[in-house]
């Protein structure tokens, strides 16, 4: 389940559990297309139990990443296993803004500016 856990100005909490599928996307992504157009937007993202995406859901992953470009600043992950900051480690070039993994939800804020 994809979750936004916090809004503020400028910024975005969200929480990944379970096994992302396309309808987290239908639900969540206009919140953050409108969020992304007031400017440059800092997001941070709690990975929970998380299990991946089912395959509609990785494609919506994409076609967002490859839409919004340029529309993140900064972009803190926040997860427990080496898998999950290998990943962030991959989808980096997805965004021109910066994104950083922590395993620390303080690091994570405090970074990102939340």
């Amino acid at each position: 389940m994809l979750t936004i856990t916090a809004r503020q100005p400028g910024s975005l909490e969200i929480e990944a559990r379970g096994k992302l599928d396309r309808g987290d996307y239908e639900r969540v992504v206009p919140e953050l297309e409108a969020a992304a157009a007031s400017g440059e937007l800092r997001v941070l993202i709690r990975l929970r139990d998380f299990e991946g995406w089912a395959p509609k859901a990785l494609i919506e992953d994409l076609r967002f990443d490859i839409r919004h470009h340029d529309d993140f600043r900064k972009i803190a992950i926040v997860g427990e296993r080496k898998l999950e900051r290998w990943a962030t480690e991959l989808s980096k070039p997805f965004f021109s803004g910066e994104m950083r993994f922590f395993e620390n939800d303080t690091e994570a804020r405090a970074w990102v500016g939340a």
